[in-house]
């Protein structure tokens, strides 16, 4: 006897079958990863590229990017690479930031650092002019010129990150709106204002983290 070989109907019918068998395998469930506090952070310096790399470079990544570059990268290797940011992958720094941003990363992370330390050292050596009187050894505007803070956020408008007195809004009336603003500052993170990270400043003292919060409070 010949073999019977399925007509139209027949096939039909068995791959609505096999749909219905697909059809009964649970769905699989989306995955959820908690990342870790982000901890890198650029190292400050008086050079004008500090402030323009924290603006310009977070956007897209954290600071353990430069921690992988090799350390005796020299001054051409960083300006290929801050280029190569912006063309091809499109990174939205103006070309006059790029000077600056190469000549803090070749002196912070690149094989100028050592003369430039030095070059520094020297300089921290010479007898300076007195200065005034602290204002306070918790004094805000210190805390945010020594942390960095005013190359992602400023008082009235959002640069990287949200302006200081749209903070001071969203915690406005909030019970212990000054602790949950502290913590926020030392645990960092993304998420509360958009996907761009904030470094966590894990070691500042419990009094500068205060100090810090009631003053962005008080915008």
């Amino acid at each position: 006897m010949q073999p019977v070989k399925p007509t139209r109907p027949h096939a039909a019918v068995l791959a609505l079958a096999a749909l219905a068998a697909i059809g009964s395998v649970p769905a699989a469930r989306a995955l959820e990863i908690t990342l870790p506090p982000e901890t890198a952070r650029y190292t400050p310096s008086e050079l004008p590229g500090y402030r323009l790399v924290q603006q310009n470079c977070m956007t897209c990544h954290s600071a353990q990017y430069v921690l992988t570059q090799p350390p005796s990268s020299p001054r051409g290797y960083w300006d290929t690479t801050v280029k190569k940011m912006k063309k091809p992958f499109g990174a939205p720094f103006p070309d006059e930031d790029i000077p600056a941003m190469v000549d803090y990363l070749a002196k912070t992370y690149g094989a100028e650092r050592t003369a430039y330390a030095g070059k520094a050292a020297a300089q921290a050596n010479t007898p300076a002019p007195a200065a005034a009187p602290a204002t306070g050894s918790h004094d805000p505007q210190a805390l945010l010129t020594a942390n960095g803070c005013t190359a992602c956020h400023a008082v009235d408008k959002k640069v990287v990150g949200p302006a200081f007195k749209d903070v001071a809004a969203k915690y406005a009336n909030q019970p212990g709106a000054a602790a949950l603003v502290a913590q926020n500052i030392r645990a960092g993170g993304a998420g509360k204002w958009g996907q761009v990270p904030m470094p966590a400043y894990a070691t500042m003292t419990t009094e500068d983290l205060q100090s810090l919060a009631g003053w962005i409070l008080g915008r």
